[in-house]
C-alpha cells in the first residue's frame, strides 16, 4: 500500500497550483483540505469542501474513474488517485481527482464511429446484392413494358416497376449512409438552395407549423452534390414535422462557422477550418439521450404505426460525412431538437458545372461489337440479351481471365462492359487496364452496385473509364454505350501526349477535360509506381508530365527526381496544394518545371503546359 508523510505546509506547496484537484481526508472520509483546482471538479470553492464527506469510496493504492455530479445537475467523469499520508501527525489520504471528462468523450466518438463504420460496410454488402436483383427485376418489367398491348397488364407493370423503383430509392439511401453513392458535385450556393426550397419546405410541413428562415449574409459557397444536400434539409424538414403533432415552428439557418483545433480534437471526426453551418431547429418533443445515441443508424425510428423507414437521418449522415462535413444533433426531451450540418467552405470551382440532361427514348441502336463481364448470371443474361436486342453483337464472361481470352481472340471488340466486383482476384479496373494495355483504343464502361464513390474518394477509378450505377435499366445503359462509342478518340494526329499522375480521380477527370480540347492526349496514373510503368512504356512519346506531390505510395518529388534522371529535358508541371511559393523554390534551377497551385484553372494548367513549349 502506497504510504507519504507530509506536513500540512508541504502537502500546501505541493498541491496549491497543481491542475489535478487535490483532496486530504482524515479515516472517516471527511475533508481536511482541497486545493484551488478542485474547484473547477466539484463545482463548490474550495473552502466549502472542508468539513464535509466526498460521498465517494476511497482505497488507498488504487486508481479508479468515479463520477461526480456538481450543483446544477452537470456530472465530470473523473479518475482517482489514492495514497495513504499523514496531516498534523495523524493518518489520512491524499486523493488526486483529474477531470477525464474529455477523454471519455472522445473514446464514446470513437466507439460510435467504429460502429457506424461496421454497420456501413454491412450496409453496403447488402445494397450491393439487393441492387443486382433491382437490376434484373427493373430491366425486365422494362422489357415487358414495351412488348405488352394489354392495359390490365400494363397497368399492373407499372405498379411493379414504380414499386422497383422505390426500391432502389431505398438501397440509395443506404449505400449514402454508407459512403457508397456516387456523387456529383459542384458548387452550389446554400442560401439559394433554401430559399428555392421554401414552398415545398411549407407544405411539407403543413398549416399547424411555422417556417422561419435566417439566412446569413455573404455566405460561403459548398462543393457537394446538390441533390443529396436538397434531400438532406427535406429530411430533416420532415423530422421535425413529425416531432411536433400538435404544430409549433421550424427555424432553418445558415451561417460561416470557423471551427477551431480544440472542437476538431473533441469531435476527432472533423478538420479545423472554415464551414457552412445548415441547422434545423424544431419546438417538438425531443429525444432522451439513449435514442440520441441510436438515431443515425439505418432503419433505427422512433416513429409508430409503420411511418417512415428510419433512413431519413442515416442518409443525412451519410452524405455529409462523404461530403468531408460533420453533423452534430442536439436534443431534450420537452425542448425540441437542433441538427446542425457542417459542410466544407469551398476552395474553388474544380469541376464541371454543366448540367446533366436526362435523355428519353427511344433506345439508343447501334452495331458494334460489346464484351459483358459480369459473375452474376442473372444481370449478364438480362445485359446480353437487351443488347442484343438493340442490335449490338455481344460476347459474355462470367470473369476476368475469360475476359482476357475473348479480347485476345476477338479483334472486333469495341467495348468492354465489367462489373466493378469480380472473383478470381481481379476486379473490373483491373481487367480494364489490363484489357487497354492487350487492346489500343478499346473502351470501357464500369458498372457497380455500391462502390463508386469509395473508388473515386482512393483514386482507383481511371478517369478514362465510365461509370454507371446499378440499378440500371436498358435505356440508361443502351444511352450510355451509345455516349462512349460515339465519343471521338482523344488521339489525334499530331496530338501532345502527356503523362498526369495524380490521385484523386475527380483532379484527373478535370485534367482530361480540360486538356482535351486543346489537343493533349492523357495518359493517367494514380500513384508513382504506376506512373513509372507507364512512363518507361512511353517515354519516347512523351511531350510533358504533370505531377502532384501528395501521390499515395510515395512523394511526388521523387517521381519527378525519377523522371529527370531519365529525361533531362521532359517538360514537367508539378501541383500542390501547399504553399507554390515553397514549392517553386525547390525547382529553381530547373527551367523546364513549372509549379502550379490548386485549384487551378484549366486554362491556367494549359498557359502552364504551353509556356514550356508544349
Amino acid at each position: 500500500m502506497a504510504s507519504a508523510a507530509f506536513t500540512e505546509k508541504e502537502i500546501r506547496f505541493l498541491v496549491e497550483k497543481n491542475a489535478d484537484g487535490i483532496l486530504v481526508l482524515d479515516a472517516e472520509g471527511i475533508v481536511l483540505f482541497a486545493n484551488p483546482a478542485s474547484e473547477q471538479i466539484f463545482g463548490r470553492a474550495p473552502e466549502s469542501l472542508i468539513g464535509s464527506p466526498i460521498g465517494v469510496p476511497l482505497v488507498s493504492g488504487d486508481t479508479s474513474e468515479i463520477v461526480i455530479h456538481k450543483p446544477g445537475g452537470k456530472h465530470v467523469d473523473a479518475e482517482i488517485r489514492v495514497v495513504d499520508t499523514y496531516w498534523d501527525n495523524r493518518p489520512a489520504r491524499l486523493a488526486s481527482i483529474r477531470d477525464i471528462s474529455r477523454r471519455k468523450a472522445q473514446e464514446e466518438q470513437l466507439r460510435h464511429s467504429s460502429k457506424m463504420e461496421a454497420i456501413g460496410r454491412l450496409t453496403a454488402g447488402i445494397a450491393h446484392d439487393f441492387n443486382n436483383l433491382l437490376t434484373v427485376v427493373l430491366g425486365n418489367l422494362e422489357h415487358a413494358q414495351r412488348q405488352t398491348d394489354d392495359e390490365r397488364l400494363a397497368v399492373a407493370l407499372d405498379n411493379a416497376a414504380h414499386g422497383a423503383r422505390l426500391a432502389a430509392v431505398l438501397t440509395e439511401r443506404l449505400l449514402a449512409f454508407a459512403r457508397k453513392k456516387p456523387l456529383e458535385p459542384k458548387l452550389v450556393s446554400p442560401n439559394s438552395i433554401v430559399a428555392g426550397m421554401s414552398e415545398l419546405l411549407q407544405r411539407t410541413l403543413g398549416d399547424t407549423i411555422n417556417i422561419r428562415t435566417v439566412l446569413a449574409e455573404d455566405l460561403h459557397r459548398v462543393e457537394v452534390d446538390q441533390t443529396e444536400l436538397e434531400a438532406a434539409i427535406l429530411n430533416l424538414i420532415v423530422n421535425a414535422r413529425d416531432a411536433m403533432p400538435s404544430g409549433g415552428e421550424v427555424i432553418v439557418e445558415t451561417a460561416n462557422i470557423e471551427l477551431d483545433h480544440a472542437y476538431a480534437a473533441r469531435e476527432t471526426e472533423i478538420a479545423p477550418g472554415p464551414y457552412v453551418m445548415i441547422s434545423v431547429t424544431d419546438s417538438g418533443v425531443g429525444m432522451s439521450p439513449e435514442i440520441l445515441r441510436q438515431v443515425f443508424e439505418p432503419f433505427f425510428t422512433t416513429k409508430e404505426g409503420g411511418r417512415g423507414t428510419g433512413l431519413g437521418l442515416s442518409q443525412v449522415y451519410g452524405f455529409v460525412k462523404q461530403s468531408g462535413g460533420h453533423v452534430k444533433l442536439y436534443s431534450e426531451p420537452g425542448h425540441g431538437t437542433i441538427v446542425k450540418i457542417y459542410l466544407p467552405k469551398a476552395m474553388g470551382d474544380p469541376f464541371s458545372q454543366e448540367p446533366s440532361i436526362e435523355q428519353t427514348e427511344p433506345l439508343s441502336t447501334g452495331h458494334e461489337t460489346i464484351l459483358i463481364v459480369e459473375d452474376d448470371p442473372d444481370v449478364r443474361a438480362y445485359a446480353a440479351s437487351g443488347l442484343r436486342g438493340l442490335g449490338y453483337k455481344v460476347f459474355e464472361a462470367g470473369e476476368a481471365s475469360s475476359a482476357l481470352e475473348i479480347i485476345e481472340n476477338e479483334p472486333t471488340i469495341q467495348l468492354l462492359f465489367t462489373d466493378l466486383g469480380l472473383p478470381g482476384g481481379m476486379d473490373g479496373k483491373a481487367l480494364a487496364a489490363c484489357a487497354q494495355s492487350m487492346r489500343e483504343g478499346l473502351k470501357v464502361l464500369i458498372t457497380t452496385a455500391y462502390a463508386g464513390s469509395a473508388l473515386v474518394h482512393e483514386g482507383r477509378l481511371d478517369p478514362g473509364v465510365d461509370l454507371l450505377s446499378k440499378p440500371f435499366t436498358l435505356g440508361s445503359l443502351g444511352r450510355r454505350l451509345r455516349e462512349i462509342l460515339d465519343r471521338r478518340s482523344s488521339r489525334k494526329a499530331g496530338s501532345a501526349r502527356v503523362l498526369v499522375a495524380e490521385d484523386e480521380v475527380l483532379l484527373r477527370m478535370f485534367i482530361a477535360d480540360s486538356l482535351a480540347d486543346h489537343g493533349y492526349e492523357l495518359e493517367q496514373a494514380g500513384s508513382c509506381a504506376e506512373a513509372m510503368a507507364k512512363f518507361r512504356a512511353l517515354s519516347g512519346d512523351l511531350a510533358a508530365a504533370i505531377i502532384d506531390l501528395g501521390l499515395p505510395d510515395r512523394p511526388g518529388d521523387e517521381l519527378v527526381a525519377e523522371l529527370r534522371a531519365v529525361s533531362p529535358d521532359l517538360p514537367i508541371i508539378v501541383t500542390t496544394g501547399l504553399s507554390q511559393a515553397d514549392v517553386a523554390a525547390r525547382y529553381v534551377r530547373d527551367r523546364r518545371l513549372r509549379v502550379l497551385g490548386k485549384p487551378f484553372s484549366p486554362q491556367a494548367l494549359v498557359d502552364a503546359l504551353r509556356g514550356l513549349v508544349v
